[in-house]
């Protein structure tokens, strides 16, 4: 992902000029639930600036971070540095594990398409035990604005990192489908952002 290492030193500074503020306050919105979790996987976690949040509501959490950018994680290794923490170079291909209690994937299930999602989710969802907690934030439109900043920010990504994606997946419909119960959600201003809690069933 030679792409989003050359994004790696600007990448939370985008995020912000694009969306504002609010795309962080999004992402720390439910971390809470993670605070009787014992082990946690992280997919595309980027820079890894909100690690030290987790840390200090669940000190004691075991981490998986997996990331395709070695650059992104060589960031996030520096926001927190704990034994806890293993660093994955790679994709849900390499989730090492089967008994995560907790998933995040903040801005990840934007990278598929809505044919691939239903395939993803279960891949996921096979390295997790029943009745874990899975965090998700995500863009969603409902403005002709929204649609505009969306088709932008593909065609960035798009150029920048190859990214074959053509447009926001419906992943909060791929989620339900796939017998994850919302327990919690908040929205942005104007609905942009989502950031969901969802209990996994596993049938």
């Amino acid at each position: 992902m030679s792409g989003y290492d050359k994004l790696a030193p600007v990448y939370d500074r985008l995020a912000v000029f694009f969306v504002g503020k609010q795309i962080q306050q999004a992402q720390l919105k439910w971390l809470s639930y993670l605070s009787d979790r014992k082990k946690l996987l992280i997919l595309g976690g980027g820079t890894g600036w909100m690690l030290p949040a987790v840390f200090q509501i669940n000190p004691n959490l075991v981490i998986h971070y997996v990331d395709a950018s070695a650059k992104m994680i060589a960031q996030a290794q520096a926001n927190a540095q704990s034994p806890l923490i293993q660093f994955i170079k790679g994709t849900e291909a390499d989730i090492p594990d089967k008994d995560y209690d907790a998933v995040l994937t903040h801005f990840y299930l934007d990278l598929f398409s809505d044919d691939q999602l239903p395939d993803l989710i279960t891949k996921i969802k096979m390295k997790l035990t029943n009745n874990a907690i899975w965090l998700v934030t995500d863009f969603e439109t409902h403005t002709v604005l929204q649609r505009i900043k969306i088709r932008m920010m593909y065609s960035f990504f798009r150029m920048m990192t190859g990214l074959k994606t053509p447009a926001l997946p419906l992943w909060h419909n791929a989620l339900t489908k796939a017998s994850c119960i919302t327990l919690k959600s908040y929205s942005t201003h104007r609905k942009f952002i989502r950031s969901v809690v969802f209990l996994v069933k596993k049938s």
